[in-house]
């Protein structure tokens, strides 16, 4: 068994589940990973009295979801050839 073969042929980020995942004809879609890090992330949306904006903390959050997935499925496509 390869990785590629694991992950599959399309990978994406879900925003509603925060979970990465792939794709293969064999066994359809799977969880790969799931994006974590609110802990750090929420910090980063402080305003000068310390309130978090959770919205833009949860884009954030789903930015960094979107491109750990279009990295993956770009590793995918180069080793691939297509």
């Amino acid at each position: 068994m390869q990785i590629n073969d694991f992950i599959g042929k399309k990978v994406w980020y879900d925003n509603h589940s925060g979970f990465v995942f792939g794709e293969t004809e064999e066994h359809g879609s799977q969880m790969l990973l799931e994006v974590r890090g609110w802990g750090s992330i929420q910090n980063l949306f402080k305003d000068d009295k310390g309130n978090i904006d959770e919205k833009k903390a949860a884009l954030f959050q789903d930015k960094v979801g979107e491109f750990i997935a279009a990295a993956i499925q770009e590793k995918m496509e180069r080793e691939n050839g297509r």
